[in-house]
């Protein structure tokens, strides 16, 4: 049988102010410039073989979550947590259960996850 779906293509985020944001993704969190739409309501940021794509919205509804829909992979979770406490990100403490991780926010309150195992 021959595999369809072969990996996450994207992982959309919205976001109130997508210059804002596309700073903050590639600043702080390290991804890089992929492409932005013509009229500019989206934006890729890459971050290995899977990107984020950030999408410019005012529907207040979509920041109603509280619940990371994916994480950042990392290898010390206490130097993430100590990055990101420096650079002023909400984050929440590490917790441990099978691996590390923990919460944090990006400037439109999405939710996010470092998991280290």
């Amino acid at each position: 049988m021959t595999k369809i779906f072969q990996h996450i293509d994207t992982v959309f985020i919205p976001v109130r102010n997508i210059d804002r944001a596309a700073e903050w993704y590639t600043g702080i969190m390290g991804g890089s410039l992929g492409w932005r739409s013509e009229k500019g309501e989206y934006q890729c940021i890459l971050f290995g073989q899977t990107s984020l794509t950030l999408c410019l919205t005012d529907d207040e509804t979509a920041f109603q979550s509280k619940r990371a829909a994916f994480n950042f992979y990392v290898a010390n979770a206490e130097e993430a947590f100590a990055y990101l406490k420096s650079h002023d990100v909400q984050v929440e403490g590490i917790l441990e259960y099978g691996a590390k991780y923990f919460a944090f926010y990006d400037p439109d309150g999405n939710a996010l996850e470092v998991c280290e195992y």
